[in-house]
């Protein structure tokens, strides 16, 4: 990242943070938090402006996060049944996604308020968001809210890590493994909730 990073202009680079953002809205399993990390590092050393490195990421999530709402309320009952009909319904029975609309429903607010905190799970959030129907100027002001949050620590954390790339990437690595660690904590309790009141029906 840091040898293609050294080669761009900074025009590029901005443009490169804006949509380094929106593309992690629309594909999970992109890593646009590492970047974010690497260029608030490299902030840090004075070579990009700190407060633009933070504009350009949250404007780019947001722009992300609201169209894969969008996509989600206009397209999502249609993607549901055609997934219903196809062979993964056998791994997400239309019951269990029909019950899964109704929690959202119920406690959606603050799903989306702490959205971004919830790596791997930021994308299906904001889809079920436009499934459900939840009214647009409410996802975007708690949407904004959890970016704006999130973004100050990953910016702030970047560019205060340390005096050099060893103690960023140490820091970049940890960030990671907690991060993988709660995500898995948190299926591994659903998992089991949901076996015991399957077992006890």
């Amino acid at each position: 990242m840091l040898e293609w990073v050294s080669k761009q202009g900074l025009f590029l680079i901005y443009l490169f943070l804006f949509f380094n953002s929106l593309f992690e809205s629309l594909c999970p399993p992109y890593p646009s938090d590492a970047f974010v990390l690497v260029l608030s590092f490299l902030a840090g050393r004075g070579y990009y402006d700190p407060y633009l490195v933070y504009f350009l990421t949250v404007a780019g999530s947001i722009t992300g996060i609201m169209l894969i709402y969008h996509i989600g309320k206009r397209y999502g009952d249609r993607l549901l049944e055609f997934l219903s009909r196809s062979f993964l319904g056998r791994i997400f029975p239309v019951r269990m996604i029909e019950k899964a609309k109704n929690k959202f429903s119920e406690r959606g607010d603050l799903i989306v308020l702490l959205n971004r905190f919830l790596p791997g799970m930021r994308a299906p959030i904001c889809f079920a968001a436009g499934v459900v129907g939840m009214k647009r100027h409410k996802m975007f002001y708690y949407s904004l809210t959890s970016v704006l949050v999130w973004n100050v620590f990953l910016v702030t954390a970047g560019f205060y890590v340390g005096a050099t790339w060893d103690e960023a990437s140490r820091f970049l690595r940890n960030y990671t493994v907690i991060a993988s660690l709660i995500l898995l904590g948190i299926l591994l309790v659903l998992t089991i909730i949901y076996f015991r009141k399957r077992s006890a029906k």
